[in-house]
């Protein structure tokens, strides 16, 4: 009796202690995210779009696609337009160092103290005087993203420190790797991205063919560099880097509170790019002297200066025909639905079920081999099932996981215990003695054995000495 009873106790004991450790140390983990994606794959059509930690703080939230979205078009960006200079406003056409540092120049003037760069800065040789006071004015912005064009070639080229600090490491995201788009260097030389504030983002990638969505990632060598476009996106939100959440054929998440960007595997927009005209747009040269006061002041950050003339290359027309449209859709979350929040229950409740289920197992534990079985089977079917209705039908997350921690533990225990052995005391029932029988004895019957006497050897004789021979006498002649 009281080896079947510790026996009991230690598999509640143990499963208690194992059902604890994983409600407190699985929630935000990786396998619970896989549990909850699993489970909400029953209710809701992929691909699904999963933010939070399933902690109590910070619940899972989903969202899907939805059937029909359009950009918002509080999201599209202010456009400075470079344009040609037919009438010979700029001191060279393409405009040269000094022009871009008096266009950079009017937008501090305006009070834009963020702005980004999608035309190239590139010169054959530049005026040192221009291209120095270029690098002031751009080191005066709050924040500065610049564009470049990436390739892949067989000499790799070093890793200017703008794209460095528009990248993310390699470790901070989530996924294979190996799809993604490999960069090396960038094809034009003597591209101008100074600056201390500065980042640079890519613009096209040449070795990727065009039709395809646009690509938001690229490796190079142990980092991830981003699009322009996205950077764009993240420097609208005011959010660093390390905000930045990667999932590699999931999404890209933008802080706590920003956009959720369909991805796949090869890290491109998944989402259709609809066509979307910008905020505003004014040419270059009508912003040099331009009336603050006509400029407009609900002008979303950052002021984007793109290059439209006609000399350029045809990809980066093509790059500054779908600027606009891109950034709307990056910054809108318009081809999702509305995040729906998946929050726990309280931790009272979460304890008590749990405590009822090891209360459960402990009867169970009490029945025959293959009924206890039965009954483990029947106890975590229920779990399963109450977990789906939960998510697909109350939008909660139940304690899923610890409940089958502590029951694959109670049946671990039961294998590795053996069951005591008892014999049970055998009832000895004392019987009375049988009383004597008379037995006549017939002395003529008995007969007295025997017992042989063994005998004693009988004394050795000591031998007697021989009595000495006599000798004859001499013969001689008889005496008559």
């Amino acid at each position: 009796m009281n080896g079947s009873f510790y026996r009991l106790l230690g598999i509640l004991t143990l499963s208690a202690l194992s059902g604890w450790a994983a409600w407190k140390f699985i929630p935000g983990s990786e396998l619970d995210r896989r549990a909850f994606e699993t489970v909400a794959r029953g209710s809701y059509n992929p691909p699904l779009f999963l933010t939070g930690n399933g902690r109590p703080a910070t619940p899972w939230s989903l969202r899907v696609m939805a059937t029909a979205g359009k950009s918002k078009s509080s999201q599209a960006p202010m456009i400075v337009s470079l344009e040609d200079d037919l009438k010979g406003f700029f001191q060279s056409s393409p405009p040269a160092p000094v022009d871009v540092a008096v266009i950079f120049n009017n937008f501090l003037r305006l009070g834009k103290t963020h702005a980004a760069c999608a035309a190239l800065l590139s010169w054959e040789s530049p005026d040192p005087i221009g291209l120095g006071a270029l690098e002031k004015v751009m080191a005066r912005f709050d924040s500065l993203v610049m564009a470049a064009p990436l390739s892949r070639g067989a000499v790799p080229g070093v890793m200017p420190p703008a794209f460095r600090r528009g990248s993310v490491a390699e470790t901070s995201v989530h996924g294979d790797l190996a799809d993604m788009p490999l960069v090396n260097r960038i094809p034009i030389p003597g591209l101008v991205l100074d600056g201390e504030n500065a980042m640079a983002g890519f613009s096209v990638l040449e070795s990727e063919t065009t039709g395809k969505p646009p690509n938001l990632l690229a490796r190079w060598e142990d980092r991830v560099v981003l699009s322009f476009p996205l950077l764009t996106v993240i420097q609208r939100l005011k959010i660093s880097l390390d905000q930045v959440e990667i999932r590699l054929g999931e999404c890209i998440r933008l802080g706590s509170q920003g956009a959720v960007i369909p991805i796949d595997r090869y890290g491109r927009f998944t989402q259709a790019v609809k066509n979307q005209p910008a905020f505003a747009k004014i040419t270059a040269e009508s912003i040099i002297d331009i009336d603050p006061a006509a400029f407009p002041a609900d002008a979303p950050d950052p002021l984007i200066l793109r290059d439209d003339q006609s000399a350029a290359e045809p990809a980066t027309r093509a790059f500054s025909k779908t600027l606009s449209s891109l950034i709307a859709a990056l910054g809108s979350d318009s081809g999702l639905t509305p995040a729906q929040t998946f929050p726990r229950l309280g931790m009272n409740w979460e304890i008590g079920i749990l405590a009822t289920l090891v209360a459960a197992l402990g009867l169970i534990s009490r029945l025959a081999g293959f009924s206890r079985y039965v009954g483990f089977v029947v106890l975590s079917m229920v779990c399963l099932i109450a977990q789906w209705l939960g998510v697909g039908m109350a939008s909660v997350w139940l304690p899923g996981l610890p409940a089958l921690a502590i029951i694959a533990t109670a049946v671990v225990i039961l294998n590795l215990i053996p069951k005591p052995m008892h014999t049970p005391a055998a009832s000895i029932e004392i019987l009375p003695a049988p009383e004597p029988a008379m037995v006549t004895i017939n002395p003529i019957a008995i007969k007295e054995k025997k017992v042989p006497v063994a005998k004693k050897a009988p004394p050795k004789k000591t031998a007697k000495k021989a009595a000495p021979k006599k000798s004859p006498p001499p013969k001689g002649p008889t005496k008559k």
